[in-house]
């Protein structure tokens, strides 16, 4: 049995709206980040699966998880709550099992929508500004430096013959709960890439742990996680 699935989660989005609202959810989510990471931990709990990436157009989230589709449908109908029940089309889940098998030098065609950040004396802050820091006006682009910065993420399991930074934005509102202090919902800003590229494996066994991690932070929010196709 693999130890990844792939999985395809179809949304209800006004009764998604309609569970945040009753979770108390009530400042605007453009992302839908937050919204999801709740809606998904009332579906699974523990098993809430991530990464995962919200594609509005299909009204679907896609995600990687260590369980296949029945055995999270199972979960969520036995322990999920009504209003995050509602807002799932449970007839049109499914999953396939992610392969075992990576090979080295296999090529693929590689898709992350990351958000590019750095940690550090816990301060959370865009790597372009920390760049901009060092380096004052020799900085390069931001695109450039999100750039330099996704490529670091791989740590070497990847080689890149292509990439293409195919959009970004410098600052977009995500909610967050603030933990220090009343626990409230509060609003941050935060970059946004989205990166594709041709890839061929260099460490298969790091490329099968990153693909569960996902890239870069707030891959529980609808961040960092890597879509796979074939070389085009």
């Amino acid at each position: 049995m693999s130890a990844l699935h792939l999985l395809r989660l179809p949304i209800d989005p006004p009764r998604l709206l309609r569970f945040a609202f009753e979770h108390g959810i009530r400042e605007e989510d453009e992302t839908l980040g937050y919204t999801l990471h709740a809606w998904l931990a009332a579906l699974f709990g523990e098993a809430a699966p991530k990464p995962f990436r919200y594609f509005e157009s299909r009204r679907e989230v896609l995600a990687y998880a260590p369980h296949d589709a029945p055995t999270l449908l199972d979960r969520a109908e036995r322990c999920g709550s009504l209003a995050a029940l509602a807002a799932l089309d449970r007839a049109n889940v499914a999953s396939k099992p992610m392969p075992e098998d990576w090979r080295l030098g296999q090529r693929l065609h590689l898709e992350v929508l990351a958000c590019p950040v750095s940690r550090r004396d816990d301060e959370e802050k865009d790597v372009f500004l920390r760049a901009l820091d060092r380096q004052g006006d020799a900085v390069p682009p931001r695109g450039e430096v999100y750039r330099r910065w996704f490529l670091r993420q791989w740590q070497g399991t990847v080689e890149f013959e292509h990439l293409e930074l195919l959009g970004m934005r410098a600052c977009v509102p995500l909610l967050r709960r603030d933990r220090n202090g009343a626990n409230r919902l509060k609003r941050i800003e935060r970059p946004l890439a989205l990166f594709a590229g041709e890839g061929m494996i260099r460490d298969p066994g790091g490329f099968a742990a990153l693909l569960t991690r996902g890239i870069g932070r707030h891959r529980a929010f609808g961040f960092g996680m890597i879509l796979l196709g074939p070389p085009r």
